[in-house]
């Protein structure tokens, strides 16, 4: 890998690295069970938890990165490679202790605020915020896996990805010369709007996949920040990635280690609300209390606490002070998390088109009371509905001919306000690499002004 050069650059030498390959290499019969077991292309969700993928072969050299718990399968010569965080030969494993380590402060999941609020989930799962955070099964992976369309081929000749389908399993195949090895999808990452990452557990650490699915000419594509003709499959996902798609999780220390079954995936109820135990228990207790207890109703809070609670994931890239779910709606924002950097001011991320930021520099949020939610019912899914938008916008600007373009033929201006005023951009925040070139999916930019260019743009379809 391109990233890798400085390291393979090593005092020990070519020589010290074949022999530490060499004391690698299984017995004969031993290498014999392991191309068995990988040639029956058999095997169940268990089976994937302790067999063998086939080792490197000879020509390879094989190098654990020190402190890392990094494995490097390459060739020093051009820098190309393999990064997994497991011994080369086997399969991620699954962990032996997956139940929480630390006391749950109260949450307890969407299906159980849908116990007494049944309406609202209904519709609440269907938004994006729902999807943010998914197990990778049949119905939620995106993507193709039949022969012919779930290959990827990066710009390094040496190394490709397919995607395979196996039973109920779905995993990525990593092609690298002529070694193969298989890493297993266990977690989505995004809700379909632009793309799906995924992520896959090794003991009780979460890493991410090199490859995405992107949702704009349903491709898989190399993973945000990866470089095209890399095979990295060893990025830890830290606290503060989790948090902007998990609604719960307990968190063990390091970078990445995490209970597996403690996960409450999606960004959910909670987040918006704060922890459900306390007032679903009291309520279960007294049927006919009418005021809400122990619970946030965010409309309640002044209008910058209001706005803050979106601020956790839609204002930019702030790193945390403190662990993880640690701020509660009604919090100040800043008391948790760092002020992005002030080069980021206004600009377009990986993950969002900041737009906390980027809605506060406009006419229409400094003179108004306007939040989130004047536009944004987080309980619906109203995704790509430009006209329900633009009828938003219509209760303050209440009159059409207002627009400085009206009257024109055949265009119903009030239909798509956000078109001309809030446009798609591409943003060189959101980089993905592929053998075609740099791909940029567009993000909604939520500074409202006038743009002469969407204008245009719209007016000439």
């Amino acid at each position: 890998m391109k990233l890798k050069k400085s390291f393979l650059i090593i005092s020990a030498g070519l020589l010290s690295s074949l022999v530490g390959y060499l004391s690698l290499r299984p017995d004969p019969e031993a290498q014999r069970f392991r191309e068995l077991l990988k040639n029956q292309k058999k095997l169940s969700g268990t089976d994937l938890e302790t067999a063998w993928q086939a080792e490197p072969p000879s020509h390879l050299l094989v190098q654990e990165i020190p402190y890392e718990n990094i494995w490097f399968v390459g060739k020093y010569e051009d820098g190309g490679g393999v990064e997994i965080p497991f011994k080369p030969g086997r399969y991620p494993e699954k962990s032996q202790d997956s139940g929480p380590h630390h006391e749950n402060p109260g949450f307890v999941g969407p299906e159980k605020c849908g116990e007494c609020h049944q309406d609202t989930f209904q519709s609440f799962v269907e938004p994006g915020h729902y999807k943010t955070g998914r197990p990778v099964t049949h119905s939620t992976i995106d993507g193709k896996f039949e022969p012919g369309s779930n290959r990827f081929q990066t710009s390094d000749p040496t190394v490709a990805f397919e995607m395979i389908r196996r039973g109920e399993d779905y995993l990525h195949g990593v092609h690298f010369f002529d070694w193969e090895c298989e890493v297993p999808m266990d977690i989505i990452f995004g809700s379909s709007k632009m793309a799906q990452t995924y992520l896959y557990w090794h003991e009780d650490r979460l890493y991410q996949h090199n490859v995405t699915h992107l949702t704009q000419g349903d491709q898989w594509i190399n993973s945000p920040g990866f470089i095209d003709g890399d095979a990295a499959y060893a990025r830890p996902i830290p606290q503060r990635c989790m948090e902007c798609h998990m609604t719960y999780f307990d968190f063990r220390g390091g970078i990445n280690r995490y209970s597996p079954d403690s996960l409450i995936m999606g960004v959910t109820c909670e987040r918006c609300h704060g922890p459900g135990k306390a007032h679903a228990d009291y309520h279960q207790q007294n049927p006919d209390a009418k005021d809400a207890f122990s619970i946030t109703h965010p409309a309640k809070l002044t209008r910058e606490r209001e706005i803050e609670i979106c601020g956790q994931c839609h204002s930019g890239t702030r790193d945390l002070k403190k662990d993880a779910l640690t701020y509660r709606p009604g919090d100040r924002l800043g008391d948790h998390y760092h002020e992005p950097d002030a080069d980021s001011d206004g600009k377009n991320s990986v993950h969002t088109s900041n737009q906390y930021n980027r809605l506060s520099k406009s006419s229409c949020f400094k003179q108004t009371e306007m939040t989130c939610v004047t536009c944004h019912d987080p309980h619906h899914n109203e995704r790509g509905n430009a006209r329900l938008f633009s009828k938003r916008c219509m209760t303050c600007h209440t009159r059409e001919e207002d627009c400085g373009l009206f009257p024109k033929d055949d265009v119903k201006f009030a239909d798509n306000c956000i078109g001309c005023h809030m446009p798609l951009r591409e943003t060189a925040g959101l980089k993905l690499d592929s053998i075609e070139g740099d791909v940029f999916p567009p993000l909604r930019d939520h500074l409202i002004r006038i743009d002469q260019e969407a204008t245009d743009e719209y007016l000439s379809k």
